[in-house]
């Protein structure tokens, strides 16, 4: 379990700093007062990006827990169960996790269930605050301008 915790803790920092750079990266690149709709077409652009790096990154580190650590397995159910899953399966997993979808077509085991969850919360918190970064956007202001 303490892998698993390390693991996750490394991979919500590594996102945590992906998403900060690239919040700050487009509060730079764009002026919300001149151009609005460019911008949030930007911020929109971008940010649609920054989030698949980042549950590329969780899509990763459950591949590891997995193939390197053995924390637990992740197994599809349905139409493709027994089926030998790819990276591309773990990484459409972590966008269901990020997304707090949740579809249950592909199930956690061991330890790799608690990794699940912190991608979840994380995620959503992640979503959150590009939701409120592109609020401030259209309403015309930089989302880490000076407060006038």
């Amino acid at each position: 379990m303490l892998i698993a915790i390390l693991i996750s803790a490394v991979l919500m920092s590594v996102n945590t700093a992906v998403h900060y750079v690239a919040l700050r990266r487009i509060a730079d690149a764009v002026e919300p007062a001149l151009h609005p709709g460019r911008c949030l077409a930007l911020g929109v652009a971008a940010l649609t990006v920054a989030h698949l790096v980042e549950a590329l990154v969780y899509a990763s580190g459950f591949w590891v827990a997995v193939h390197s650590f053995e924390l637990g397995d992740l197994r599809a159910t349905g139409r493709d169960r027994g089926a030998d899953l790819t990276f591309i399966n773990y990484f459409y997993f972590s966008m269901v996790n990020y997304t707090t979808l949740g579809r249950g077509d592909l199930i956690p085991s061991g330890h790799l269930r608690f990794m699940a969850a912190l991608e979840a919360f994380h995620g959503f918190l992640l979503i959150t605050a590009s939701g409120s970064f592109l609020l401030q956007i259209m309403s015309g202001r930089n989302p880490f301008g000076s407060r006038d």
